[in-house]
């Protein structure tokens, strides 16, 4: 059967999987791990370092995803080496438009101490430019390598494509439902092409931050599958079944990547905290 004649699974079953209790339980889970991120003393003053070392990482974790053989230390230096034109290679002009598309995001998270911003909030951003924005920045190294077309960049390979995903973000179902729901659609119907994966990340973890799930914006969603992308895309097959308990099997793996990037994040926080990020 080919990928096209598969169908998205509905809203409806999205919320019905997050319902059952051995989802809720891994929720649960993920839950405990961010508000214990939340409360890290690195981020007490530290937490705009740490949401950009946090790019960093996710950043590194997305390229790894897509293919790309690369570093954390990797990509950490290609973001300080940016000066707006094209990498080395391929696999450098890739990481580095898809640190750019998480420095991005990452600037438009609301601040985590709006006291000491003057109560500064982040004006709404619409989810189709927010998603447009997203892939523009991804593919902007390969762009200026001349490896991309510019005018392919921010056109959904199918615009159809991006229906299924609006719906999950209007859906009953908690956030991070939504989020897995998200990361496992951009994934598997290549909404475009390159860097899919990436747009999927990105809007997984706006979901995940603006609806108060991960405030702090430090946590590292995709480090988990970068550490093994054969078993991601195994776990990928449950969400592809379309059913309830396929959905369940996923949202459960997307949890305990949580549960890990929590980690990464207080990973993060304490390097901050320590002056020192490697």
């Amino acid at each position: 059967m080919s990928i096209e004649a598969l169908v998205d699974p509905a809203p409806a079953v999205l919320s019905a999987a997050a319902a059952r209790p051995d989802v809720t339980s891994a929720m649960n889970e993920a839950h405990a791990a961010l508000a214990d991120l939340r409360f890290s003393e690195g981020l007490r003053r530290g937490w705009e370092e740490a949401r950009a070392e946090a790019a960093v990482r996710e950043a590194a974790a997305l390229s790894i995803i897509e293919g790309a053989r690369t570093s954390v230390d990797d990509v950490r230096a290609l973001s300080m080496a940016d000066d707006g034109g094209a990498a080395s290679d391929p696999g450098a002009a890739l990481a580095l438009g898809i640190w750019r598309s998480q420095w991005n995001l990452a600037s438009r998270f609301p601040a985590l101490n709006t006291r000491s911003q003057g109560g500064a909030r982040v004006a709404p951003t619409p989810l189709p430019a927010l998603i447009a924005g997203l892939h523009r920045d991804a593919c902007s190294g390969l762009v200026a390598a001349g490896l991309v077309e510019s005018q392919s960049v921010a056109v959904p390979a199918d615009p159809s494509l991006l229906a299924p995903a609006l719906a999950y973000t209007r859906c009953d179902a908690p956030g991070l439902a939504v989020a897995a729901a998200l990361t496992a659609h951009f994934r598997f119907r290549r909404v475009f092409d390159p860097a899919s994966s990436v747009v999927g990340g990105g809007l997984a973890r706006w979901i995940l931050v603006t609806r108060g799930v991960d405030p702090t914006g430090v946590c590292v969603p995709s480090a988990y599958d970068a550490l093994d992308p054969a078993r991601a895309g195994r776990e990928l097959a449950g969400w592809v079944r379309a059913d309830e308990a396929g959905l369940a099997r996923w949202i459960i793996h997307y949890c305990a990547g949580v549960v890990y990037g929590t980690q990464v994040g207080r990973d993060v926080a304490r390097h901050v905290q320590a002056g020192r990020l490697s």
